[in-house]
């Protein structure tokens, strides 16, 4: 017998209700996942999307203190950046453009989950802990030994702290 009952399926929202996404004093701790395989593997396009990241920085759309790219993932610790974009805004300008970039390696369709997950840090010693589980990330995968080995991953702006 078929339940008619049942609610419509509802998607979760990842994001904060009535948080300010675009305030530059918060900072967050976002993970955004590749939508299959491990494409981070490719050392090409691994080295595009530290370009993209960096460059999405230098022009202001977020400030970036720590990240490192995983073979299927990317971690961060960033902030809002003064040109008073929206994270949400910011991170899906670099996933479109990184997921074109990744077409040149003969990548097809989308490269990036359609959403990210973010953690807000609420006190300065979550900074330090959340940039040190990042950066040692390769190290816990048993990628390298020590973090500092790691190609892709690096601390960009000192922590406010």
């Amino acid at each position: 017998m078929k339940n008619n009952n049942k609610l419509p399926f509802k998607r979760k929202r990842l994001r904060l209700e009535h948080f300010d996404y675009a305030d530059e004093s918060y900072i967050i701790f976002g993970t955004i996942c590749a939508l299959r395989g491990e494409p981070f593997n490719t050392p090409g396009l691994a080295q595009e999307v530290i370009q993209s990241l960096l460059w999405s920085e230098g022009k202001g759309r977020f400030k970036l203190y720590c990240y490192c790219l995983m073979p299927d993932h990317l971690h961060l610790l960033f902030s809002p950046g003064p040109i008073g974009w929206k994270l949400s805004r910011g991170i899906r300008a670099f996933k479109r453009f990184t997921a074109r970039k990744s077409w040149g390696y003969g990548f097809h369709g989308g490269l990036w989950q359609r959403s990210w997950y973010d953690h807000v840090a609420r006190k300065s010693e979550d900074l330090i802990a959340t940039c040190e589980y990042i950066l040692n990330n390769p190290v816990r995968w048993e990628l390298v030994e020590r973090a500092e080995d790691w190609p892709y991953s690096w601390v960009i702006d000192v922590l406010p702290i």
